[in-house]
């Protein structure tokens, strides 16, 4: 008997059992970390009064906008037409431009603009991208901005503005003529003879004919190409390749306005010298200012040893 006790297992209580038992399930589904995780992940539906204020936000952010936009460009209008009425000092500047040119020895606007005088086609071409591309392609690339890229869209305007802002100072401090009006020197106002010139009938009125430097025609098409260039420049290849081709709208920009003898090659030079200042007192929308376009400067080869 005293042998078979000693031998005989010991016997556990039920409730030792029972949680032994209980260590070997599993953990419900519906466990506390699992149902915040269901709640979280689950989209929250937008309602009928958060859609209305959103809406008017957006409407409201646009109007005032658009009003901004508005009144930079009618400032700018109202100042190029207070900055006339120098046409001694205008064609004086004029002619120092032209010595200064031929001194950098740059290629003569005169014989670029008689080689396209040859043909009509071109020159009517040339015309109507100087009158109507110009701004309607800079208003279309704003409010694409406005829609698809609002975080580049501030900094794209405020570039715009800067520029412009300093452009005007300088149209008004030193008027200086455009080709088209230096006859003497062989160049011919293309604008006149098809009749597509902005600066003729209402647009004479309003518009400053001596405010040929800088070119705000070629500083916005470098605006376009760089805003174009920053938001599509690390995307799916098409992109990629946008963003190369958009330079082809400054360069055309920059032929036109030799062509149609509206500009000087230093008034390009001038307003992309605007565009520099303008970049350095407008930092990038990124962590750091100017960080992506600094990324897609190619780093320079090593040479190997």
């Amino acid at each position: 008997m005293r042998d078979r006790l000693k031998t005989r297992p010991p016997r556990t209580s039920s409730t030792t059992d029972s949680a032994g038992a209980s260590a070997t399930i599993p953990a419900p589904a519906t466990s506390v970390e699992g149902t915040v995780a269901e709640s979280a992940a689950a989209p929250v539906e937008e309602t009928a009064e958060e859609r209305r204020a959103r809406r008017l936000r957006t409407t409201r952010d646009a109007l005032r906008e658009l009003l901004l936009v508005a009144a930079l460009f009618l400032v700018y209008k109202l100042g190029r037409g207070l900055a006339g009425g120098e046409d001694s000092k205008a064609i004086h500047n004029a002619r120092e431009i032209l010595t200064l040119q031929q001194d950098l020895r740059l290629p003569d606007e005169q014989v670029i603009q008689h080689w396209f005088t040859q043909s009509d086609v071109l020159i009517s071409a040339a015309n109507k991208y100087y009158a109507w591309v110009h701004f309607p392609v800079t208003v279309a690339f704003l409010l694409w901005l406005w829609i698809r890229h609002r975080d580049h869209y501030k900094w794209i305007r405020n570039l715009l503005a800067i520029m412009t802002g300093i452009a005007l100072v300088i149209h008004i401090l030193v008027p200086l003529a455009p080709p088209r009006l230096m006859k003497d020197y062989g160049f011919v106002d293309t604008g006149m003879l098809d009749g597509s010139s902005p600066y003729a009938g209402a647009g004479a009125k309003i518009a400053n004919q001596y405010a040929a430097m800088p070119s705000l025609h070629f500083g916005w098409a470098l605006v376009v190409a760089i805003g174009v260039m920053a938001v599509w420049c690390n995307r799916d290849p098409l992109r990629r390749a946008g963003s190369r081709l958009i330079w082809l709208h400054p360069a055309i920009t920059l032929l036109v306005v030799v062509v149609t003898a509206n500009h000087y090659w230093l008034d390009a030079f001038v307003a992309s010298l605007l565009l520099a200042v303008a970049m350095l007192i407008v930092p990038f929308p990124d962590r750091s200012p100017h960080a992506k376009l600094v990324r897609i400067i190619p780093a320079p080869r090593v040479p190997v040893r």
